[in-house]
């Protein structure tokens, strides 16, 4: 025999597994901003400053270990405030 209230503990699984996956998403999103933002735009910066100062590579080289540099730091900042 089943409970009267098995619809609704099936609903709010429901919802608690839709709220879950969504959470999930909008960290990957977060993580996916702080990895590509910095590192992409420093680089098209670099890229073209390289082709107006003839500097070719270098400049587009020096911003990668900066880009990725600042994306460390965004990461672990992003990882420190979801550990509070």
């Amino acid at each position: 025999m089943t409970s009267p209230d098995s619809p609704h503990k099936s609903s709010e699984t429901s919802n608690q597994a839709e709220r879950v996956a969504l959470r999930l998403l909008l960290t990957m999103a977060d993580t996916t901003w702080r990895m590509v933002v910095p590192t992409g735009v420093l680089a098209t910066l670099a890229i073209l400053a390289d082709l107006r100062w003839h500097t070719k590579p270098w400049l587009t080289l020096a911003s990668l270990p900066v880009g990725l540099g600042l994306s460390v730091l965004l990461i672990r900042q992003q990882l420190r405030m979801g550990a509070s």
